[in-house]
């Protein structure tokens, strides 16, 4: 009666845990392509677990097994390795050597960027009498001068003059936010006041502009006001800006970074920032946790 109830609670007792294995692989996966900081780590906890689980589970099998088969006479021929053990350490091992061969590169691409830091200059745009105060101006310039023309980019300057003893500086990408299109100030662009300013990395173009409506994207119609706020079309936040320093009374540009609307105008006003988003990426609400990991740029 005994050596029954053994039998029966091992075939009563299937585990989970291969299933659950399965799962976390699916969710890890899943998390590669919808969010790489929060899905892709619970995926990764949950195929820990179940592989735990599931050798462990084996490990007990395995000792019932051993004494059940020394309670029954010796056969003539025994079974070493019992094919179901190979077949769930194969899948264990197979299921293992997938999710690390795509989580690594993924990871490695998403983590390595952050201790190897941004190799590239900051960009120069001349000195601080090149823009004047009030004024709005378009400055063209190369953002990697190694890259060449490639890399040219337009950003909207506009110098707030001073806000307590520094200056300060209005300065917008060009790049509307919804699939990258250069956009266009919506007012006189007066080309016969361009000049060239040379620095260290090239030559920067700059040509005051009067955007009185604002900046309007000719591709899908996306419209921004004077503070790059969006006011039409399908841009999914405003404009995004650079940051800058004054040094040896020059404007020098730093990294750009997202936002998704400002509160007040010129050197008073608030902006609301994020990390750099993607073309399309909203800043704020639901639908921004449903994009994936943006790539170092």
């Amino acid at each position: 009666m005994a050596r029954n109830s053994q039998i029966n609670d091992q075939a009563a007792g299937p585990t989970l845990a291969p299933i659950a294995f399965a799962i976390g692989v699916a969710v890890v996966l899943a998390g590669l392509i919808v969010n790489l900081e929060v899905i892709a780590p619970v995926g990764v906890a949950i195929a820990v677990l179940a592989a735990v689980a599931w050798i462990r589970g084996t490990g007990r099998r395995s000792r019932t097994s051993a004494e059940q088969k020394s309670h029954e006479p010796v056969a003539t021929e025994t079974e070493r390795f019992p094919r179901n053990r190979f077949l769930e350490r194969a899948t264990l091992g197979l299921g293992g050597l997938v999710a690390a061969g795509v989580a690594l590169p993924v990871i490695g691409a998403a983590v390595l960027p952050i201790f190897s830091g941004d190799k590239r200059l900051p960009i120069d745009l001349g000195p601080i009498s090149a823009f004047p105060q009030g004024e709005f101006a378009a400055a063209t310039f190369l953002s990697d001068p190694k890259a060449g023309e490639i890399s040219r980019r337009t950003a909207y300057v506009r110098n707030n003059g001073f806000v307590g003893t520094s200056p300060s500086f209005t300065i917008m990408s060009s790049r509307c936010t919804h699939v990258g299109c250069p956009t266009q100030p919506n007012g006189p662009i007066f080309m016969q006041r361009e000049k060239f300013v040379r620095t260290s990395v090239g030559e920067v173009k700059v040509v005051p502009a009067l955007p009185a409506g604002g900046f309007g994207c000719p591709c899908h119609g996306s419209v921004f006001d004077t503070e790059g706020n969006r006011t039409a079309g399908p841009a999914p936040r405003a404009l995004d800006r650079y940051q800058f320093s004054i040094r040896n009374g020059r404007l020098v540009l730093g990294p750009i970074y997202s936002i998704s609307r400002v509160d007040g105008s010129g050197g008073n006003a608030r902006i609301h920032s994020y990390k750099r988003l993607g073309d399309g990426e909203p800043a704020t609400g639901p639908e921004s946790l449903l994009y994936p990991v943006d790539p170092i740029s």
